[in-house]
């Protein structure tokens, strides 16, 4: 059968739960007890099992609804406690037949059938851990709720009748926990039905938090403790060869670690997509073995994987499996070895930076780990403070890093003074290439600094590396540049070039090019975007925005209009 055609089926099938649940909840309302409802109520429930049809049917129904979501998202634990509700259910109407079993039992029935042979689409696991615990959380809660019955029964026996043993209260207490109904029990007075209501209602309150331990999916938290964080620092130091990898650090993202080599991806969610920050941060050699758990787990979960940025190292391997794959933009590289400021190319840079050496402008670089100085920090954060302020569009994030200074780890910090000694600026680098190349992620100015700051700061701090026998710089990507560059342009391509040409109200690419290109890199290489399945649809679209713009998207056009509008 068609993929799509079962899956709408299924769906059915789901949207007839929630009817079904809504049914449970009509049949629990104390209507039954109004004169108006009397003759509908008589039509739907067995009057001799009223009762019953109180907290049990608002129990089931208020179930099913919760079970209705997490079958929508394919959860197996969800599919497993749906079929087994649906058993109870179908008994329960058999059992207790009344005008409306035959076609409730049909549309259980259809439900059912539709699930079970649709199992193997319900494949999104639990978390292993709150799995485990679901069924201890299970086990442990009956046990004691069976023993407090069984004490609590016997202790009441002079408010109920046929309890005279610790046994005959196991066996009531055994029958009024499995079919939730107080008439299993030969209740003398109002005190001895309060009680059995009870310990009904908390069999209940057990059997939901359960369920919602057995419904939570694989990835349920993102909050990292120190050892996650220096665990992917780890990885990232010796295998991150993406400019991106660094930022794998940053508090805005999720890891998966593999399983099976050294080897975590960092992300985040939009929707159904998982966007990944830059390439999958592993051995080459461990590159097949890694993305394949990568896409079982995006799989498990009923998520689509968007990779932003990624670089030549993997995109073979990316190909071959089936990822769709289009050129996004070109990194300014500079080869440290080879660099320097002769050339008319890098003309306004060299002007610029002589410009801030007649000013009396000075470089220098802050180690915090080394030496804090409290001082400096306060005057870095007051500039990037002022430099937020004065953007009247919001700060793009996950694909760009913070200042980092409450955790500055490998970071390397240089800033400007002037002669007076007021700091006029700063950049700060992340490394990647196990150390052997850094890319220039933050840079900020004040407003008020003069022509050539962030030029002679970038400059003399790849001089410095150089020094240091580093051997690769970068600057940073320009979205969408020279995407259409080869001899064949695929529609994806001719819509990045179009973006770029007709676009840069919302996003200044060119400026932003230009501002790169002034240095006079001595390499542009090429970035990507990798996406698994294909084609490319306007939620990869949607998520390439809302990943690096967690703010309200129809804000961030907003303010990119007021920011048009001010420029001209």
């Amino acid at each position: 059968m068609n993929i799509f055609i079962r899956r709408q089926i299924q769906n059915v099938a789901i949207f007839l739960v929630i009817i079904i649940g809504f049914g449970n909840l009509f049949a629990a309302l104390p209507l039954k007890f109004a004169k108006a409802f009397e003759n509908i109520y008589k039509n739907m429930v067995d009057p001799n099992v009223v009762a019953t049809h109180g907290i049990l049917s608002f129990m089931l129904g208020l179930l099913m609804l919760l079970l209705a979501y997490s079958l929508y998202k394919r959860v197996r634990s969800a599919w497993l406690i749906e079929v087994i509700v649906l058993v109870a259910t179908l008994v329960l109407q058999i059992v207790h037949f009344h005008r409306f079993t035959v076609p409730i039992v049909i549309i259980e029935l259809f439900v059912l059938i539709v699930l079970l042979v649709s199992y193997k689409d319900f494949h999104r696991l639990p978390n292993r851990v709150t799995l485990k615990l679901a069924f201890i959380f299970i086990g442990i809660s009956f046990m004691l709720l069976l023993i407090n019955a069984s004490f609590g029964l016997y202790i009441m026996r002079a408010h109920i009748n046929d309890v005279h043993t610790i046994y005959n209260a196991l066996l009531n207490s055994i029958n009024l926990l499995i079919f939730m109904d107080t008439n299993v029990l030969d209740i003398k007075n109002n005190l001895g039905q309060m009680y059995a209501d009870s310990l009904i209602i908390m069999n209940w309150i057990c059997i939901f938090a359960s369920v919602l331990l057995l419904m939570k999916p694989l990835v349920y938290d993102y909050i990292h403790d120190k050892h996650d964080k220096e665990k992917v620092r780890k990885i990232v130091l010796a295998h991150g060869q993406n400019p991106m990898s660094y930022l794998s650090l940053e508090n805005d993202k999720r890891y998966f670690f593999s399983k099976n080599v050294e080897g975590v991806c960092s992300y985040t969610i939009v929707g159904k997509v998982l966007v990944c920050c830059g390439d999958i941060i592993c051995h080459k050699n461990d590159g097949f073995e890694f993305l394949t758990e990568l896409l079982t787990f995006s799989r498990q979960n009923g998520w689509d994987i968007l990779l932003l940025n990624v670089t030549e190292c993997f995109l073979e391997l990316y190909k071959t499996a089936q990822f769709g794959v289009v050129k996004y933009g070109e990194d300014a590289c500079f080869d440290l070895s080879e660099y320097n400021l002769a050339g008319g190319k890098v003309a306004k840079v060299r002007a610029a930076i002589n410009h801030a050496n007649k000013a009396g402008i000075i470089i220098q670089e802050y180690q915090p780990l080394k030496q804090q100085n409290l001082e400096i920090e306060k005057e870095i954060l007051e500039i990037s403070e002022e430099w937020l302020k004065s953007k009247t569009t919001s700060e793009m994030t996950f694909m760009l890093g913070g200042v980092g200074l409450d955790n500055p780890l490998d970071r390397r910090y240089f800033y400007a003074r002037d002669a007076q000694g007021k700091m006029l600026g700063f950049v700060v680098f992340l490394p990647y290439l196990s150390g052997q190349a850094y890319l220039a992620d933050v840079t900020r100015r004040k407003s008020d600094a003069p022509q050539g700051v962030l030029e002679k700061i970038i400059y003399e701090a790849f001089m410095l590396m150089r020094d240091e026998g580093i051997r690769i710089a970068n600057m940073g990507l320009s979205p969408l540049y020279n995407v259409a560059s080869g001899d064949k342009m695929t529609i994806n391509e001719k819509l990045f070039a179009y973006i770029y040409d007709n676009m840069n109200s919302a996003y200044n690419f060119k400026a932003l090019h230009h501002a790169k290109e002034k240095y006079a890199p001595t390499d542009w290489e090429e970035r990507y975007l990798a996406y698994y399945p294909k084609p490319f649809s306007p939620h990869y679209a949607y998520a390439i925005i809302k990943a690096q713009n967690p703010k309200n998207i129809s804000k961030v056009v907003y303010e990119s209009i007021i920011d048009r509008e001010k420029i001209k």
